[in-house]
């Protein structure tokens, strides 16, 4: 180290004084060198790399400015990857960058080392997974990393320096996983998955006390590892804890108990031994079985799939011989479950319909000794049975059955037998006779082809006739049918009678030829009916309220859809109405348009049509429910039907006692205009609903009223004005009538209503509480505002009044100058001239208004005489004639002093003097 140091001091000492240029080492630990400081970019620093090639490392400038203003960073050059020591004095600390997670079979890593060679060009060396382990490395040119040889392992492991011996990196081995889970057979347990190294288990069991640490090599590529336990060949509960590499582990659990699934080979009467098949059956101990709760004798044999057990002759057996249990129990811990087996004896299998015939077919074992069969054809749950005789010859026609061979017979059953159970008589030689086991089976009923049947069209039971007709087994248990037809046409709530034929309830239905399906448990067809439904008829009809006609009849169905109403007229044409309603009874249409006034009907439904009732006459309908006429009168238009002998010269229209002109009238439209709301018509104008009366002077024509009522618009508001400094407000709204209208400021009468006649939509009135308002400045206050009209009220939104605000005058008292009286002459002037400017302004002002209020009262006047002339044309035609209500006498002073408190300056004289 002392060598080093001065070899270093010598090449600073050459630097300085042989060159004008130089570098110094900054201070290091140990014997890792960053950086280069120097004085002079000029001075070129380049290294050799592993491959022999020349690197230039790049300067950067000093932040601490001083002597060496340059410096060459060798620790954040990019290719110091490729970099060798300097020289043997000047090395470098090799670095390692993340190192790849390794597979557990190890093999060749590429790794990102930094520094990787001497000043040499050697590969420098590592120690791998301890500090005596001693590795060379390579080098790859293409990639610029180095190459390693990891040896298999597990978990993680260190990379030290050599020869100093300083950790460099700590790497790690891909942990281990299981894939799926692990299988137990026959004693071997095998793992799969990836990096399995350093894989063991510990294998317990909780009722033979049993625990087992293994371990095993895994394949060469890590992906399995096979464990030989020869304790799991036999039964218990098994618990295996998986351990990869001491740090990962699973737990798997394992029930293996022992099994019977049946016997091979068939039981004949001497008995013998038998083999049964089965899982787990490999004893571990003493074995022993059960057969019809006597011991039996058995023995294992070598698999754990079969086991051999002794069974004694049927006599010895103390049963009939039919589904005898047997089970095997393994020492004093564990049982199979219970099988039934059987000797030789006859025995069903199988029974099936030979399509929809009374003949099926009986699949079984030893049918050679069978003397009889019997089946139940009860009419109830009393399980009455028949016995069907041996016949000897084929084909069956009579009831019986025919034995084929061992192993099949022929059987024609009765037409009303019930599906349930059939069960064999059998008679061998000398043994005593018995019968064997009931087989249940199913009989699937077929219904007699070409039945056509009758119903309303409110549906009735029907009863369907064929053979095995049941719709109910012998348990009780109810046959699954359905049937279905045309348009959703069904038949429910099957019921069955003597076998022969069954009752289903036909929903409601319409027309000819409806075939309905019948199906057995939802998707076998076991036949079809025809349906014909009752044909529609109408005995009367009737003219509803609102236009609508009304059919009484029969078998009119529910169908809108398919239903046709016809109107026959007196000339023989013929058009067509709209059903509204209809329910078997009774059916609701629409007259059409073009109909006439008198004719004949036919109802018609599906493929069905009625009988001709009629003729008949139809009555006029108004249509118009609560109309509203307009305040100022206006254009009514009523809307009806079957206005057939009404015309303009004929027809007259009043709504309540008020006449509506008529200006046009057709079949189904009647317009008219209405007179405005008028104070000469106003008993006539009030509030509530007015009767719609319709009359002709023709006599073929009717009197209409219908019940139709027509309501006066009441009054509404929607803006106001400012109130002008003469207290006037206007008003803006609509349906704004003369007769007997008030209107109410904040609960305060606006007085002198005077309303725009043409429009109907604004009025003027005097604000009652004028003065209170403009004295307490009530311009930013909201009020409520109403009208009523005849009658009929209406409340305003909260409106904020406007006002235009009158000069103010203020008094100021003398400030008491020295020089009073010259002051007090200009004063006087002054206040003259203020005077006068301010009179003419303010008689001017009242002029103008005089004018404008003068010009209004003319018109006002014309439309006075313009009114009463209008209202006494009508007193002419009209027996109400002319009925305005008289004001009351005033005198000449109400008149005088209403016009004197309207001026601007004797109003406010009159404000000052009460102040």
């Amino acid at each position: 180290m002392k060598v080093k140091y001065m070899c270093i001091l010598l090449i600073l000492i050459y630097k300085v004084l042989f060159s004008k240029s130089f570098c110094q080492l900054p201070s290091e630990k140990g014997n890792k060198i960053d950086n280069l400081l120097c004085n002079s970019n000029k001075e070129e620093f380049s290294l050799f790399g592993y491959e022999s090639k020349v690197y230039n490392v790049p300067y950067t400038t000093n932040p601490d400015v001083g002597v060496f203003k340059y410096i060459y960073n060798f620790g954040n050059y990019s290719l110091k990857n490729r970099l060798c020591d300097y020289s043997v004095f000047i090395t470098f600390f090799p670095e390692i960058e993340p190192f790849p997670a390794i597979p557990t079979t190890g093999g060749d890593i590429e790794f990102v080392f930094n520094f990787p060679c001497t000043s040499e060009v050697m590969l420098k060396e590592i120690l791998l997974l301890n500090q005596s382990n001693r590795v060379g490395i390579g080098f790859n040119n293409e990639t610029g990393k180095a190459i390693v040889t990891v040896p298999r392992g597990c978990g993680s492991f260190n990379i030290y320096s050599f020869p100093t011996g300083s950790l460099l990196y700590r790497a790690s081995y891909q942990n281990g996983t299981i894939e799926g889970t692990p299988t137990l057979s026959e004693g071997l347990f095998t793992v799969s998955g990836r990096n399995l190294f350093d894989t063991a288990i510990n294998v317990s069991n909780n009722i033979e006390n049993i625990n087992i640490f293994l371990t095993a090599t895994p394949n060469d590529n890590h992906s399995t590892v096979v464990f030989s336990i020869f304790e799991a060949r036999f039964q218990g509960n098994w618990t295996i804890i998986v351990t990869i590499c001491n740090m990962n582990s699973k737990t798997y659990s394992y029930q293996y108990f022992p099994t019977l699934s049946g016997m091979e080979g068939v039981l004949n009467d001497n008995g013998g031994n038998m083999t049964f098949k089965g899982t787990n059956l490999r004893p571990n101990n003493q074995v022993v079985g059960s057969f019809n709760n006597k011991t039996i004798n058995c023995f294992e044999t070598g698999l754990s799939t079969s086991i051999v057990c002794t069974l004694p002759t049927r006599k010895n057996s103390g049963s009939v011989g039919y589904d005898v249990p047997l089970y095997i129990k393994f020492g004093d811990k564990y049982t199979t479950n219970i099988i039934k087996i059987s000797y030789d004896l006859p025995l069903i299998q199988s029974v099936s319909q030979q399509g929809t015939t009374t003949v099926f077919d009986v699949s079984g074992v030893y049918f050679g000794g069978v003397a009889g069969i019997k089946v139940i054809n009860s009419t109830d749950k009393s399980n009455i049975y028949t016995t069907l005789p041996l016949r000897t010859s084929m084909p069956l026609v009579d009831i019986g059955f025919f034995i084929k061979d061992n192993n099949s017979i022929t059987v024609n059953l009765p037409k009303n037998a019930q599906p349930g159970f059939m069960s064999l008589i059998v008679s061998n030689g000398n043994e005593a006779s018995f019968e064997s086991p009931r087989y249940n089976f199913k009989i699937i009923p077929t219904i007699t082809p070409g039945q056509v049947l009758k119903s309303d069209t409110t549906g009735d039971p029907i009863v369907i006739n064929g053979v095995f007709m049941r719709t109910v087994d012998s348990d009780g248990r109810d046959v699954p049918f359905s049937a279905s037809g045309p348009d959703g046409l069904t038949c429910g709530s099957f019921r069955d009678g003597d076998g022969l034929s069954f009752t289903c309830a036909l929903k409601p239905g319409f027309g000819l030829n409806n075939t309905i399906k019948v199906y057995y448990n939802v998707y076998t067809l076991i036949g079809s009916f025809v349906v014909n439904f009752a044909p529609p008829s109408i005995t009367s009809m009737q003219q509803n309220n609102d236009g609508t006609f009304l059919l009484n009849g029969n078998n009119l169905g529910e169908s809108v859809k398919d239903s046709i109403i016809t109107i026959i007229n007196s000339d023989g044409s013929r058009i067509n109405g709209t059903v509204i309603r209809s329910a078997h009874t009774f059916a609701i249409f629409g007259y059409p348009v073009d109909g006439k006034k008198t004719a004949s009907y036919i109802f018609e439904l599906g493929n069905q049509v009625s009988n001709i009732t009629g003729p008949f006459s139809v009555k006029p309908v108004i249509e118009n429910t609560n109309p509203v006429v307009p305040c100022g009168g206006g254009m009514i238009t009523i809307n009806g039907h079957y206005f057939y002998n009404y015309t303009l010269d004929s027809t007259r229209v009043t709504i309540g006692k008020v006449p509506c002109n008529i200006t046009y009238i057709d079949e189904s439209t009647i317009k008219c205009k209405v007179l405005p709301n008028l104070k000469s018509l106003s008993p006539y104008y009030t509030s509530g609903k007015k009767l719609l009366v319709i009359t002709s002077s023709n006599s073929v024509a009717e009197k209409i009223d219908g019940n139709k009522y027509y309501t006066y618009a009441p009054p509404t508001i929607t803006n106001v004005s400012e109130i002008d400094q003469t207290a006037l407000i206007t008003i803006y709204g609509t349906s704004f009538g003369d007769a007997n209208t008030e209107v109410l400021i904040d609960g305060k009468p606006c007085t002198q209503p005077e309303i725009n006649i043409h429009t109907y939509s604004s009025l003027t009135c005097n604000v009652s509480n004028y003065d209170e308002m403009l004295k307490y400045n009530y311009s930013n206050t909201k009020f409520n505002i109403s009208i009523s009209v005849d009658g009929q009220y209406f409340i305003a939104a909260i409106f904020q009044f406007k006002y235009e605000t009158p000069t103010v005058y203020n008094k100021k008292e003398s400030s008491g100058f020295p020089n009073e009286m010259y002051i007090g002459i200009v004063a006087f002037a002054i206040l003259l001239a203020m005077i006068y400017f301010g009179v003419k302004s303010e008689i001017e002002s009242y002029i103008e208004e005089r004018r404008a209020r003068r010009a209004f009262r003319s018109i006002d006047n014309l439309r006075l005489q313009v009114r009463a002339k209008y209202a006494d044309e009508i007193a002419k035609v009209y027996s109400f004639g002319n009925q305005r209500a008289k004001k009351p006498d005033r005198s000449f002073f109400y008149g005088f002093k209403k016009r004197l408190a309207r001026l601007p300056l004797i109003k406010r004289c009159f404000k000052e003097h009460n102040e």
